[in-house]
């Protein structure tokens, strides 16, 4: 009995050393193509905004005259693609700056 059991055991280690552990890619926030930020204008409504780049991923209740627009990419547990841009908008909901995050570049 303890045979077979020390047998099942060392077979089922044997079994499960073969095994990898797959992680998922995951992918959050929204992208934003040079393309898109050159078309990025000072001057442009809330809703040219959001048609332009998509619905923000942060949008803070206390100041509702920023949204921010974050990307990452993680492949395999780790961050290789990160990106960040800035929307600042005035009193009249026009856009008067937009940043860009300084950690943009892939990792």
């Amino acid at each position: 009995m303890i045979i077979r059991f020390i047998s099942a055991s060392v077979l089922t280690l044997l079994l499960l050393s073969g095994c990898s552990i797959y992680r998922m890619d995951i992918q959050q926030g929204n992208y934003i193509t040079e393309a898109e930020l050159s078309q990025l204008r000072v001057g442009m409504s809330r809703g040219q905004v959001q048609e332009l780049l998509g619905t923000p991923l942060l949008a803070d209740d206390f100041r509702q005259n920023r949204w921010d627009y974050v990307f990452y990419l993680k492949q395999g547990g780790n961050i290789s693609k990160r990106s960040g841009v800035t929307v600042f908008f005035d009193q009249n909901g026009v856009v008067n700056d937009v940043r860009r995050d300084q950690s943009s570049t892939p990792r």
